[in-house]
């Protein structure tokens, strides 16, 4: 997503077996409320001043983001442990807003039942809170960034009042991943550079920056995925993507294919990469076309050529950004219907596209045109896609 560009970043903890330890010592004497997904164990015993709250990680929405704020209220601690999964870490950084003055939670909740996009008034965080993630690639546990799941889809919440105060980065969290779930996050950190590499204009750190991590993201997650050490590694290179000047640039949208792969992933009801692998090959053929709605093809053309070196992957982006999820073994969403087509066109429309600043120009006619180009499709924009798996009528 966008750089982070503002305040203090969280102090980054890192190494193998540490999360017991460091959050046991950040909370020593406080009141701490952990807030955890269900799936997972805990990083310390709970003591007499630690409540522990167990979340389902895929049922998450803006009741359970209300009932945790209220559970804050009702007993204020003074420290949030979030132990989980981007979404956990999402949910908890949310719901401490119920601490800040000027009812911040309550606005931001009512806006994004409005709008897909809410920003925050600039305030630190009102509470500590140390992110302990369970998986790779969200940056989460570094960033100022929510995304809140309500009625009408997944909605961004951008704030400094979001950035948690401490990041704990454990192998031993990541131990039971599947590869294929540590090279969705590989995948994920990656794009993000990618996203903000095809903005124009970008300076000469942040484009150095951004070809140095994606080179070391790309290497990692094909031969050093399995491995305690590769984990740990990829781990801090998703941190570092928001903790150098990478995302910088003059665009903080830049990542267009990130916003029709959130209405992607709502209306199939996929996870988030998983619908980001489908479309991402036909939104960068479109900006190597030269539709700089989309993009700019010289930025991200560089951007590929410095990362994928040595990759054995096809110079061109949109063939080359296929294949690698082609040998990643990323999965692909269901084949979505022509109703499907037309709501997710729609959605990103009114979410994202027209006027607004995040897909300016772009309305649903080209979101439709996009998505017919997606692996789904019978000439999907990257030769390497799978093949499709319904008719051409079907699709149009």
């Amino acid at each position: 997503m966008t750089a982070e560009l503002a305040g203090r970043v969280p102090t980054l903890w890192h190494g193998q077996g540490i999360a017991r330890k460091t959050t046991t010592r950040l909370t020593a004497g406080r009141e701490t409320l952990v807030i955890a997904d269900e799936a997972v164990a805990l990083p310390f015993a709970p003591g007499h001043a630690v409540r522990t709250m167990r979340l389902d990680a895929p049922s998450v929405d803006v009741t359970a983001v209300i009932a945790i704020a209220r559970e804050i209220v009702r007993r204020p601690p003074d420290v949030i442990v979030a132990v989980g999964g981007g979404t956990v870490l999402d949910a908890s950084k949310i719901a401490a807003l119920a601490l800040a003055p000027g009812r911040a939670l309550e606005y931001a909740i009512a806006h994004a039942s409005r709008s897909a996009l809410t920003l925050l008034p600039d305030a630190p965080s009102p509470i500590d809170v140390v992110a302990v993630p369970t998986t790779l690639g969200t940056s989460s546990e570094t960033n100022s960034v929510g995304i809140l799941k309500n009625e009408r889809g997944f909605r961004l919440i951008v704030g400094r009042s979001l950035r948690p105060r401490h990041a704990i980065l454990d192998p031993c969290n990541l131990a039971t991943l599947a590869r294929s779930a540590v090279r969705e996050g590989a995948l994920e950190a990656f794009l993000r550079l990618a996203g903000a590499s095809t903005g124009p204009r970008r300076g000469g750190r942040s484009r150095s920056d951004a070809i140095a991590l994606g080179k070391a993201l790309l290497e990692t997650g094909t031969r050093g995925c399995d491995s305690t050490a590769g984990r740990l590694r990829l781990a801090r290179l998703s941190a570092a993507t928001q903790r150098s000047a990478a995302l910088r640039g003059p665009d903080p949208y830049s990542a267009r294919h990130w916003y029709v792969a959130n209405e992607v992933a709502f209306v199939l009801k996929v996870r988030k990469m998983v619908a980001t692998a489908a479309i991402v090959a036909a939104v960068w053929h479109r900006i190597c076309a030269g539709d700089a709605r989309w993009g700019d093809r010289a930025s991200l053309e560089d951007f590929w050529a410095g990362s994928s070196k040595g990759m054995a992957l096809p110079p061109e982006p949109p063939l080359g950004i296929d294949a690698l999820i082609e040998r990643w073994g990323v999965r692909r969403p269901p084949v979505p219907t022509a109703r499907d087509i037309g709501r997710i066109a729609l959605a990103a429309e009114r979410s994202w596209g027209d006027r607004r600043p995040m897909l300016p120009g772009l309305v649903a006619d080209d979101f439709s045109d996009v998505l017919r180009d997606s692996c789904w499709s019978p000439r999907p924009a990257g030769k390497a896609c799978r093949p499709s798996m319904f008719s051409s009528k079907e699709v149009m």
